[in-house]
């Protein structure tokens, strides 16, 4: 036996193991070295630079190269963190034995990847070069109207909205300011074709609504785009089964607060010291020592004409589609009652309907909407001024005049001039229920669209609009008896029918080319558009009841009327875009369009317009290295040109020749025609050019968001009036020509916040802007512009207020001697006004219109904004809307007819009138007729029209999809609303928010409906 083997065997056995561990320390640090390369790509297989990867649990940090490779250090199975903003972070597990692995990138989907429609097409907001303001449809309409130019107020930066509570009333908006001293009203673009009177869509079909602010986003759209662009895009249909929604609501509305004003007694007190100051007969009803003197009647206007409007939507839907067609229908029905007594309401029904589809290299839609509406008018007579309208009226009746008399025809009260004296005071409960005037509209749009790719990104489409509105007008008021002025003997009846239609056709090209980093969008097109408009107005005045009568049947043909009206305009135009996007780090967009209108002479028919912005998404930057909190970083500058031509008729460059200016020769007249007017075969466009430069911040992905704008818009060759000689023999003694340009000026901020943590999540948006406005000229001499209580000069704003600054109450005959003259009829309690030119001390001066007036204040304000804040925790949800303006002056014509010291009603303000014995005072004593001018325009009725509103509160409950799963209902919620809830303002008329004409007279309030209270239940589901 060889004892000696085992021991061999322990050496190899010993030498095996040692062996086995030097391979695998071999192998071990060959794996500590092994270097893993892969290849950074986004989802379109473009290379990602300067992505971070971090080896986890270190601190060990590589990048991509441009052609999107790294190569890192690491064993397999580690994991790699690779980030870079506008990216989800992803985790990375390194495989084993593989390399130059392509990783996918997913992109982080944000706000800034929605799509927002622009001119002709659709971009990522995170592309926008422009100005363009994107509105939360679903804050815009939680209020309740039926104008979706309402729906837009506090919104956006940049945009003024002015309403009024009338039904149906007329909404004033304007973006940026005022460019032209015609219409200021910007274009509205719904689902691509420019539409006229918004007003007549539902709001609760939008799906979106962007507004287009500057020309380097508007240009696109040339000469219809100068005051700026609201484009709508409305429902479509999805892909998958039915889907049948209602969404409604029903509302209360009232007059959200009174004046204080007098009742009969003090009334009544105020008339005695006007009638003896004023040195006439005292009235018997306003006489405490006339038997006539009134006692019991004590009418409060505004309880009796007032009453709880009601207001109310309702919207049934049904959408749905296949995967090559969808389909969208919604059924509408709108109706809002006046909260003034009487029979006036607005209501509209509405059909919206679309239609898209594609089937290879083809796509089309089309759509439809049919509306119907129908307005009553308030305070509306044919013969008889209703001073301020029924607003005013209803203010200024007088208390000692009753609703009711059965004794009056009609059954209304009115004034006893024989009792009450010459006063003329509204009965507006009878005006309203006696008068009937009213209007209807009807509306049909059609729209069809055919779009065909050629090749590859090439791509044609067509697009035919026709836009149809039938019109009719009537009014009717009988012969009845509501007193003094107010007496209607004869039967009048009016009726006015109309048609207005604008066709469209659009030829559009487009090519998207995509290679490497670059990306180009090409856009090139016709369009051509033809408006025509007629009207027939017959009238009829006759001592016969008219109510049930065809003008066919009214016998005496000198009591009826009959005039025509036709006018027809075309717009042809061509034009073109370049987008160019370098590496989602470069944009630059060029528009260009040019539009040939038949309203100027062919001389002139053709005006040339451009737009051109470029960005600098500089977060995208892969030098920079920036804060991985901030997530976006983008500066955004454009310049372009826009026109105009909003301001002209059909055929304001073509002169009139009438053919019955008959002239005597030789003792016989002889036919004749003559040119009435002046005008200028010159006529232009009107033109403005935009600057605008902006900052577009983004924080913690976006979470927290921030863009800050200046732009700066000048507009010229403005049409305006300018007076020629009498000498001419023209009229109107003025021609209409190019010859005014205004300025307008202004920084807008929009910031944004939103935030989720567990079931509860809210978000914050609010935005603040500011607007100046200067006039360069007015043309000719420059004379300025007089409007009612302001005046348009150059060096100043458009309808800057304007009148007399006052300095007190005369108290002694010997002030009055040591003034400046006023007139014959001053005297200790009458009001000072200033003598300018250090003329105060001088008798002999005497004071003037022409020499004495000042400017009073900005009817534009300083600062608008709006604040919008969201909540939701589980099934509940929260909303808050704030909006107002700061710096501006207001004109109070309302208050200025209650502090008259006349026969009108009167505010309580009056009854601290001056008297000997009451000195500490700045109401001046009342006189009949105000010989002494103290009711004239100054600074005693320029009041603060800043304000802020509480505009909107609301509070709902969604079901829970668990519990609706057993009734398949996909969703239904309901919630409670409160509008207009409040309004902190040192403003005496009823409403700071007033419309008016937003022009030359924008700061003068002489009655606007005020907008009302609203109390609202809706409901809103799905299934």
């Amino acid at each position: 036996m060889n004892f000696k083997q085992p021991k061999k065997l322990k050496k190899l056995a010993l030498k095996g193991i040692l062996n086995s561990c030097l391979l695998l320390a071999i192998n071990a640090n060959a794996q500590d070295s092994t270097v893993f390369k892969g290849r950074i790509l986004d989802s379109t297989q473009q290379p990602i630079v300067n992505a971070s990867i971090l080896l986890k649990g270190s601190n060990k940090v590589t990048y991509s190269n441009d052609s999107g490779y790294f190569s890192v250090k690491s064993l397999a199975g580690n994991t790699l963190v690779i980030s870079i903003v506008g990216y989800d972070t992803k985790d990375y597990v390194i495989p084993v034995d593989k390399n130059n692995l392509p990783i996918i990138m997913s992109h982080r989907l944000t706000d800034l990847d929605d799509v927002v429609v622009v001119g002709y097409g659709a971009v990522k907001k995170k592309d926008l070069t422009g100005s363009v303001s994107i509105v939360n449809v679903d804050n815009a309409k939680k209020a309740a109207t039926y104008d979706v130019a309402k729906m837009l107020q506090g919104q956006a930066a940049g945009v003024s909205v002015q309403g009024s509570g009338e039904p149906g009333g007329y909404v004033a908006i304007k973006i940026r300011g005022i460019s032209t001293f015609g219409n200021n009203s910007p274009l509205f673009v719904i689902d691509g074709i420019p539409v006229d009177n918004p007003y007549d869509f539902s709001p609760d079909d939008i799906e979106s609504i962007q507004v287009l602010k500057d020309a380097s986003a508007a240009a696109i759209y040339g000469s219809r785009a100068a005051t700026g662009v609201v484009i709508i895009t409305t429902k479509k249909g999805k892909n998958g089964p039915p889907i049948v929604r209602y969404n409604g609501y029903l509302g209360m509305q009232h007059l959200p607060r009174k004046l204080s004003l007098t009742n009969a007694a003090e009334y009544q007190k105020i008339v005695y010291a006007a009638e003896t100051n004023a040195g006439i007969a005292h009235t018997p009803g306003n006489d405490p020592s006339n038997p006539n003197y009134i006692t019991d009647i004590n009418t409060d206007w505004q309880k009796e004409a007032t009453k709880t409007g009601l207001i109310t939507d309702h919207t049934i839907g049904i959408s749905g589609g296949s995967k090559y067609t969808t389909y969208n229908v919604d059924l509408g029905y709108f109706d809002q009652t006046g909260y003034q007594k009487g029979p006036q309401n607005y209501n509209r029904y509405t059909v919206n309907s679309s239609l898209q589809g594609h089937k290879g290299k083809f796509s089309f839609g089309g759509k439809f909407s049919y509306v119907k509406s129908h307005k009553g008018n308030y305070g509306v007579t044919n013969g008889h001024a209703v001073y301020g309208g029924s607003v005013t009226s209803m203010v200024t009746a007088i208390p000692t005049m009753p609703v009711f008399d059965s004794t009056h025809k009609g059954g209304y009260g009115g004034v006893n001039d024989a009792i009450n004296g010459k006063v003329v005071s509204t009965n507006v409960v009878g005006l309203n229920n006696l008068v009937t005037d009213w209007s209807n509209r009807e509306r049909t749009f059609l729209n069809g669209w055919g779009e065909i790719e050629f090749v590859k990104n090439l791509k044609y489409k067509i697009n035919v609009s026709y836009d149809r509105t039938n019109f009719k007008n009537f009014h009717y008021e009988p012969s009845f008896d509501m007193g003094y002025y107010y007496i209607n003997s004869q039967y009048y009846m009016m009726q006015q029918m109309g048609t207005q239609t604008v066709g469209i056709v659009e030829n559009l090209l487009t090519y998207n080319l995509k290679t490497g980093r670059h990306r180009l969008d090409l856009l090139g097109g016709m369009t051509y558009q033809e408006n025509t408009f007629e009207s027939m107005t017959a009238s009829a005045q006759d001592d016969g009841d008219l109510q049930f009568q065809t003008f066919d049947a009214i016998a005496n043909s000198n009591a009826k009327n009959i005039v025509s009206y036709k006018d027809g305009s075309n717009l042809l135009s061509y034009l073109g875009r370049v987008n160019y996007n370098y590496d989602e780090r470069y944009l630059l967009t060029v528009n260009l369009r040019r539009d040939g209108s038949s309203k100027f002479s062919p001389a002139n028919r053709y005006g040339n317009f451009y737009g051109v912005a470029a960005a600098w998404n500089i977060a995208n930057e892969h030098f920079l290295n920036l804060p991985s909190d901030i997530s976006t970083l983008k500066l955004r500058a454009g310049y372009g040109s826009l026109g105009n031509q909003s301001s002209l008729g059909a055929y304001s460059w073509q002169s009139y020749i009438i053919n019955s200016a008959n002239y005597l020769f030789n003792n016989s007249l002889a036919t004749g025609s003559t040119n009435v007017s002046v005008t200028d075969q010159n006529l232009k466009w009107e033109t403005t050019t935009t600057t605008n430069i902006a900052m577009d911040f983004g924080f913690f992905n976006d979470a927290l968001t921030l863009t800050a704008e200046y732009f700066k818009r000048k507009s010229s060759d403005i049409l305006t009036s300018i007076p020629i000689p009498y000498s001419v023999g023209s009229y109107p003694q003025s021609v209409t020509t190019n010859a005014a340009s205004v300025e307008n000026h202004g920084f807008e901020f929009t910031l944004g916040y939103k935030k989720t943590k567990g079931d509860f999540n809210f978000d914050i948006s609010t935005n603040f802007y500011t607007l100046s406005n200067k006039v360069l000229s007015l043309g000719g001499n420059n004379s300025p512009i007089y409007g009612a209580g302001s005046k348009t000069e150059v060096g100043h704003e458009v309808g800057e207020l304007y009148g007399y600054r006052t300095e007190g109450i005369f108290q002694s005959e010997a002030q009055v001697q040591s003034h400046a003259y006023q007139n014959a009829s001053t005297s200790p309690g009458d009001v000072i006004f200033q003598a300018q030119n250090g003329n105060d001390n001088n008798h002999d001066y005497t004071i003037t219109d022409a020499k004495d007036r000042v400017y009073l204040g900005s009817a534009i304000p300083k600062f608008y904004f709006g604040f919008n804040y969201n909540a939701s925790y589980k099934n509940f949800d929260l909303s808050l809307f704030f909006q107002g303006n700061l710096g501006s002056k207001v004109f109070n014509a309302v208050y200025q007819s209650l502090m008259s010291g006349g026969y009108n009603n009167a505010h309580t303000d009056e009854l601290n009138y001056w008297t000997p014995t009451n000195t500490n005072t700045n109401i001046p004593k009342p006189a009949i007729n105000d010989p002494s001018g103290n009711n004239r325009f100054s600074d005693r009725f320029v009041q603060s029209g800043s304000y802020a509103k509480f505009q909107n509160a609301q509070i709902g409950y969604s079901f829970s999809s668990k519990l609706l799963e057993k009734y398949k209902v996909k969703n239904l919620r309901f919630y409670l609303s409160g509008q207009n809830l409040w309004t902190i303002t040192k403003y005496k008329g009823y409403d700071p928010d007033f419309i008016s004409d937003g022009l030359f007279s924008r700061g003068y309030d002489y009655g606007s409906f005020p907008n009302p209270r609203t109390y609202m239940f809706g409901l809103q589901f799905s299934f």
